[in-house]
C-alpha cells in the first residue's frame, strides 16, 4: 500500500520499508504573551518517524488512521463463474490484491 504525504511531495510504501503509521502530538513553546500551541500529527515509521500530515485535533488524526486501515484491507473480489454461457470458461471465486494508494487529506 502506498501513502502520499499531506504536502504531496513524498510517496511511502507501507508494508515495504515502513512498518507503522502512528499518531503523535507536541506542544510548541509559546512566544511571550501567547498560549502554547499543541500540534497533532501522523507519522510513518521505519525505525525513524517521518511526519506525513498535521491536523487540528487528535480525533481527526485517528479518523485518518481509520481511513488508512480501511484502504489497506480492501481487495477486489469476484464470485466466480459457472461457465454456463457459451465460450465462457468456469472459474472459482477469488480475491485479488489491488494497488492501493491513500492520499493524506489537507484538513
Amino acid at each position: 500500500m502506498y501513502i502520499r504525504s499531506q504536502d504531496r511531495e513524498k510517496l511511502y510504501r507501507l508494508g515495504g520499508n515502513y512498518a507503522c503509521v502512528e499518531y503523535g502530538s507536541a506542544t510548541a513553546r509559546a512566544k511571550k504573551g501567547q498560549e502554547p500551541k499543541e500540534t497533532h500529527s501522523i507519522f510513518i515509521s521505519d525505525g525513524v518517524l517521518e511526519k506525513i500530515g498535521t491536523y487540528e485535533t487528535k480525533e481527526r488524526c485517528l479518523e485518518i488512521i481509520d481511513e488508512i486501515q480501511k484502504v489497506s484491507v480492501s481487495y477486489l473480489y469476484s464470485e466466480g463463474s459457472s461457465g454456463f454461457l457459451k465460450g465462457a470458461p468456469a472459474f472459482p471465486p477469488f480475491a485479488a490484491e489491488i494497488p492501493r494508494i491513500y492520499e493524506m487529506p489537507e484538513k
